[in-house]
């Protein structure tokens, strides 16, 4: 037999979320400087994750917190893996499952849980405050300086 068909039945599936392949999502580098550039580039497109049901495969396939992700991903816009914009339906029982540590219980292990980008798990959820966009900052630069103590 000539040719690259083959006589056996697909066997797999090859259904993609639609944002497959878009670099709108996944940005490159060298296409922002600020991450108001970013969400300016990400922000048009978020709508396709409206509905999506790949949010949460997203999310456990990308890791955005922990690779540091800059783009969309389960109906976010992440700059360096954490949450800076999401869809109004964005559910955190998208996010990974909490990691059980020592300071659950407290505002320690809620933020803990903020800063992995996790659910909160139930110990925690009572101390869950939002955490402050990390954008807001970028439009004051001196807020982004660094104090240094005066050397005489």
């Amino acid at each position: 037999m000539t040719g690259s068909r083959s006589a056996l039945p697909r066997t797999h599936v090859t259904d993609h979320a639609p944002c497959w392949g878009d670099p709108d999502f996944a940005v490159a580098d060298n296409r922002w400087k600020t991450g108001k550039d970013l969400v300016a580039i990400c922000e048009p497109v978020l709508y396709v994750c409206g509905g999506c049901p790949y949010r949460a495969a997203c999310i456990q396939q990308v890791l955005p917190a922990k690779n540091d992700f800059d783009g969309v991903c389960g109906g976010r816009i992440w700059l360096n893996g954490v949450v800076v914009h999401a869809l109004p339906d964005a559910d955190p029982s998208e996010l990974p499952p909490a990691v059980i540590r020592k300071s659950c219980g407290t505002a320690a292990g809620s933020r803990a849980h903020r800063r992995a980008v996790e659910q909160q798990c139930p110990r925690c959820e009572p101390f869950y405050r939002p955490a402050p966009n990390p954008l807001d900052d970028e439009d004051h630069p001196e807020a982004q300086q660094l104090e240094l103590p005066d050397v005489a």
